[in-house]
């Protein structure tokens, strides 16, 4: 019989984040499972978008998407960042110096809402660090590289791939609002609905024979029941057009997010690094 394999760091670090995310989704549960617009409009902060990944533990989040997410939905935020060190594996003080915004997360909506680490003191300082660490580091980088010709080639293999680009250059979807079920509608055990969202085409590729698809990611409680392809109108560019997808409700409670891609008939992805654009409800007795 050969050996079992024995778990890995990694895979313990996941086991934490996986854990950490379904608290996260406690915590909102207590707090009466706000939307996560509402939660982004009131921390002022975060994202809506950020805020669901934290919750369905698509990416593990910073310190201040946790502390917003916590704030936001009553928790007491020292317990929180005890129990984020746990899952991030960061220590107490690297908490601590992470505690002012992503750039992808910020809200401009909400940029008037005041926080300790939005201080001037703090961003002298934090540049401050950042100059010196920036410094040292590209002199250790320029050394390494005289010494060993290989580390160049390395280096440029760790830059970060951009995002696929559109199946047509120019193509460019923009979402316009929910035109019914806004996320964190609450709907009953087996309800059938129809949600529809208003999109735009803000590129300059007319839309033809294209459908929404859903995305092969899980929902928190099992499914949301619905076609697995639907019709978009033909749109030209700079004009909007509604989407409609007829829904049923699970059959117990929980929270139903699903996730659509923009494809062709075949299911090839017309717009590969878009985010998919989602419901998500709150599923009651």
């Amino acid at each position: 019989m050969p050996d079992a394999v024995s778990p890995t760091p990694a895979d313990g670090r996941r086991e934490r984040q996986e854990q950490f995310a379904g608290e996260l989704r406690r915590l909102r549960a207590t707090a009466g499972n706000p939307s996560f617009r509402t939660m982004s409009g009131k921390a002022g902060s975060v994202s809506h978008t950020t805020l669901h990944e934290a919750a369905k533990g698509i990416r593990f989040p910073s310190w201040p998407t946790t502390s917003a997410f916590v704030e936001v939905c009553g928790g007491d935020v020292e317990d929180w960042r005890a129990r984020w060190c746990e899952a991030s594996g960061a220590g107490e003080a690297e908490a601590r110096t992470v505690d002012g915004p992503e750039e992808d997360t910020i809200d401009m909506a909400g940029a008037t809402d005041a926080r300790a680490w939005r201080s001037p003191r703090t961003y002298v300082v934090v540049s401050a660090v950042c100059g010196v660490l920036l410094i040292v580091g590209g002199t250790a980088l320029y050394m390494r590289q005289g010494q060993n010709p290989r580390t160049k080639t390395r280096s440029s293999a760790a830059v970060e791939t951009p995002p696929p680009e559109p199946l047509f250059p120019g193509d460019r979807s923009v979402f316009v609002g929910d035109v019914t079920i806004p996320d964190g509608t609450a709907v009953k055990v087996g309800e059938r609905f129809v949600k529809t969202w208003e999109i735009k085409n803000a590129g300059t590729v007319p839309w033809h024979d294209r459908f929404l698809q859903r995305a092969d990611l899980p929902a928190d409680n099992g499914t949301c029941s619905t076609p697995g392809k639907v019709r978009i109108p033909d749109t030209a560019p700079g004009r909007q057009v509604r989407i409609n997808v007829p829904v049923v409700a699970p059959s117990r409670p929980g929270s139903c997010w699903v996730g659509w891609k923009m494809v062709d008939g075949r299911g090839q992805q017309f717009l590969p690094g878009a985010r998919p654009i989602y419901f998500v409800v709150n599923v009651a007795e």
